[in-house]
């Protein structure tokens, strides 16, 4: 049975996950300067090596690096989330990929089976090779100086497990996946996501504590803050700063029709641009054109791409990104993230001051007064 409206709004209150503080920092602490005040802590500026599953501000902070195009092109499987829920953040060496702040293991996304294959399989002849050296180097160490006299153990299967590391864990699978190419696109997806997949815990370093847990999804959810007429209306100030881009009426969608009476804090406020608030968008300017932003999946909209009279509709749902809490009712736990705020512009009718045979709002306290009397007398007894 699919939860009323009220119902929904208390599930959301009492299932907020607290933000648990993260690990602490490896760089020491500053003295605390009395003459200026700190600045406050973005997830920008959090310090994203930390292993903090259950902090939402990590793991925003973790999604924000995630800027190539790229990421929200590949399966859901292996989008930029799943390798956010497990402690990943994009490569910063101008290489595409990922890597782990706590344990420095990183991986390279090559999205295309065949060079993948060619990669894999290069990377793998190099090392076999470099094994065959050192067990020569170590077998005439063994001659001349006796057992025991080689190389120092360790030093060079480090090396070696970083390179399968930046290929991404080659021992792991079965030398058949490798023994032919792709032979059309739906079956390379397949061979990549079987090789990628795994890589979303197993690449991480055997002691990291990513490589056995991830972030929760709904610990992304929006806060009750996040979705109040309050915060809406500091959206929609930022918003008012780009009318002029917005397209017409018209071609700005949300699923639902603005209630037609509104609060009286918002009856200020082109319908459209209250339409994007609701939707979970803020406004930016860059240069002279506005963008539309949103905080959590970091999606950003040019609407210059939208002011041709006759060109595509501006739907404010479809251009979050797929696991925003603002349109994904399963990581908001309940509804969608634009339903809480919709729902609270909805005029309150008053069948909602009446029982359920018709009863009058004092009517309805009495009975329950009623009903709590008979029941401490029962409990007496």
């Amino acid at each position: 049975m699919p939860l009323s409206v009220p119902q929904a709004l208390d599930l959301l209150k009492s299932a907020v996950t607290p933000s648990k503080p993260s690990s602490p920092s490896p760089v020491p602490s500053t003295p605390r300067s009395t003459s200026k005040a700190p600045a406050a802590t973005t997830s920008t500026q959090r310090n994203l090596s930390a292993f903090a599953p259950f902090d939402r501000d990590q793991f925003v902070g973790r999604l924000a690096t995630f800027k190539a195009v790229f990421w929200g092109q590949l399966p859901e499987e292996v989008c930029e989330f799943e390798w956010a829920r497990r402690g990943w953040v994009e490569r910063r060496d101008g290489r595409r990929g990922i890597d782990c702040g706590l344990c420095h293991a990183c991986v390279e996304v090559v999205w295309d089976w065949n060079r993948l294959r060619e990669k894999v399989l290069e990377d793998r002849r190099m090392l076999a090779e470099k094994k065959d050296e050192e067990n020569s180097v170590a077998e005439g160490g063994e001659k001349e100086n006796g057992i025991g006299e080689g190389p120092a153990p360790g030093n060079h299967a480090e090396n070696g497990a970083e390179n399968v590391m930046e290929t991404g864990q080659l021992s792991q699978f079965d030398d058949d996946i490798f023994a032919t190419g792709a032979a059309d696109e739906d079956e390379g997806t397949t061979l990549l996501l079987k090789y990628y997949t795994p890589l979303l815990s197993s690449g991480h370093k055997s002691k990291c504590p990513w490589a056995s847990k991830s972030t929760d999804t709904t610990v992304l959810r929006l806060s009750p803050q996040l979705l109040s007429l309050l915060n809406l209306q500091s959206r929609l100030t930022s918003l008012s700063a780009i009318l002029g881009s917005f397209p017409s009426s018209e071609r700005t969608f949300l699923p639902k029709p603005l209630p037609v009476s509104l609060p009286s804090s918002l009856t200020e406020f082109d319908p459209r641009i209250i339409q994007a608030g609701v939707a979970g968008w803020s406004g930016q300017i860059l240069g002279k054109r506005g963008l539309l932003t949103c905080g959590t999946c970091h999606r950003r909209v040019g609407l210059w791409t939208y002011t041709k009279e006759d060109g595509d509709t501006l739907n404010l749902i479809a251009e979050h990104k797929r696991y925003c809490p603002w349109i994904n009712a399963a990581v908001q736990t309940g509804m969608a993230g634009w339903e809480y705020v919709f729902a609270s512009l909805e005029p309150k009718t008053s069948s909602s001051k009446r029982g359920r045979e018709g009863e009058d709002e004092g009517e309805v306290k009495q009975n329950r007064i009623k009903k709590l009397r008979e029941m401490l007398k029962s409990l007496k007894k």
